[in-house]
């Protein structure tokens, strides 16, 4: 059994390994959200082409270096972990124990709940009898069978530029499916290694050197165990560089030198090692106009962007819809062990409608509550979908003369209206209003200077 221990103090990160290895129970180690979900990409492919958990159990906190009272990190990062790999067993663990807290962290999917201080026996024995882990179906269905002429001249470019080691640059809006795009390049170059995938956008400078590169032991303060870095997992394999337009400039100028040489070095290391990563990054931002203006550097851009892959928004691939519902549906279905529900006759005209402003993300959120909603009554109704969109019709065709205003028309309109919405939402609190978008702190302020967004004080 291997347990993934997470949790931002030292110590007792150390004395839940202590404890565990004991017991025969091998540990990892996180501490931080994303490091929990780097962790979770380590995964070796398996026979059906998935990844294979490397994970039996996650021991999770509530709360981490940003927010040390609330819990607000930790659940959301469990809503992530439930949607992301469901079959994986979290136990939560927090020093600030309430029947609240357990409450919300059962509904939330998780398998059990241990306050701090814990009781050895009760933590080993509840871990050792957590069900066994399966293999982790993706997050969403794999993009086969297409039908947009759009995918299937990009389903073309992977097929013809997969097996070579040349750096790729993935293009799209939000949620449009770059990381399944990424996986498929991967997965049709038969390289031997990982994919493994870092949010480029959202490591902190005084760690980026370690997470990207790794240390060993004793190469600053706190390392007090060597750690390998993105490079290092995705040896032989690809390393997916997310969100790569929003590195900051010094950051940049440390990336471009591993990939004009192909090599780095682990920080306190003597020696340099080879880089055999294939390199794919992904961004939603004009990373050519931030190029001009001098906000990426166009000589990191060059090393980035040989062969480009643009990924199209689900308004401009509907046809793709039926499909990606009915496949949204089947994977729900099969995670609650829920009936089958019978799909009412105008759901699919309501959901071809729909702006998507989300893209592929959206659907997929749209069709989980609507199958959880629909148990009861065995139905999947129009009504259970909550598009927004479908009101503001309804609106107009009543004439209201406060029907709401368009869409925004591009990506950057729209993330701009985002953010501001966000922080109508939470004026007073900075960081709830990043992580309802789902972004670091660093990333939000950076989404701010961006876009010349003042917040109010």
């Amino acid at each position: 059994m291997r347990v993934l221990v997470a949790d931002d103090d030292a110590g007792v990160l150390m004395a839940l390994e202590l404890l565990l290895l004991r017991q025969g129970i091998g540990t990892a180690r996180a501490t931080s959200p994303d490091e929990v979900l780097e962790c979770l990409g380590r995964g070796e492919p398996g026979g059906d082409g998935n990844a294979a958990m490397p994970f039996d159990a996650i021991l999770l906190d509530l709360n981490y270096a940003r927010d040390t009272t609330s819990g607000a990190e930790g659940f959301t990062l469990l809503t992530r972990l439930r949607l992301e790999c469901p079959d994986v067993p979290v136990v939560v663990m927090t020093g600030w124990a309430s029947i609240e807290g357990a409450v919300e962290a059962m509904r939330r999917g998780a398998a059990d709940y241990v306050p701090k201080p814990w009781d050895n026996a009760r933590l080993v024995a509840l871990l050792r009898g957590l069900p066994p882990t399966r293999a982790v179906r993706p997050l969403a269905p794999a993009m086969t069978n297409v039908r947009a002429p759009a995918m299937v001249r990009l389903f073309s470019t992977i097929d013809q530029v997969a097996f070579s080691d040349v750096p790729v640059l993935i293009t799209g809006e939000h949620g449009s499916g770059k990381e399944l795009i990424a996986r498929a390049v991967h997965d049709k170059s038969g390289r031997k290694g990982r994919f493994v995938a870092v949010n480029a956008g959202a490591l902190a400078e005084g760690t980026f050197e370690s997470d990207l590169f790794g240390h060993v032991r004793g190469a600053f303060t706190d390392a007090k165990a060597s750690r390998e870095g993105a490079f290092a997992r995705a040896e032989a394999g690809t390393l997916l560089l997310d969100e790569v337009a929003n590195m900051p400039l010094a950051q940049q100028s440390k990336l471009l030198r591993v990939l004009q040489e192909k090599q780095y070095q682990p920080l306190g290391a003597s020696v340099l090692r080879a880089s055999t990563a294939r390199i794919v990054s992904a961004t939603n931002a004009d990373i050519d106009a931030m190029a001009k203006c001098g906000q990426f550097r166009p000589d990191l851009l060059y090393r980035l962007n040989t062969i480009r892959l643009h990924v199209p928004p689900l308004r401009e691939r509907i046809e793709e819809l039926p499909g990606l519902v009915q496949s949204f549906i089947e994977r729900e279905v099969s995670r609650y062990g829920l009936e089958a529900p019978r799909v009412a006759p105008d759901v699919l005209g309501a959901l071809e409608r729909h702006s998507w402003p989300g893209n592929v993300r959206e659907l997929e959120h749209v069709i989980q509550r609507a199958v959880l909603l629909s148990a009861r009554s065995g139905e999947l109704t129009t009504a259970q979908l909550e598009l927004r969109g479908e009101r503001e019709a309804s609106a107009r065709a009543l004439g209201s003369e406060r029907a709401p205003t368009a869409e925004p028309q591009t990506v950057r309109d729209a993330e701009k209206a985002a953010i501001l919405h966000a922080l109508d939402r939470f004026p007073d609190d900075r960081r709830a209003a990043a992580e309802s978008l789902g972004l670091s702190r660093s990333a939000f302020y950076r989404r701010l200077t961006q876009y010349g967004i003042r917040p109010p004080r």
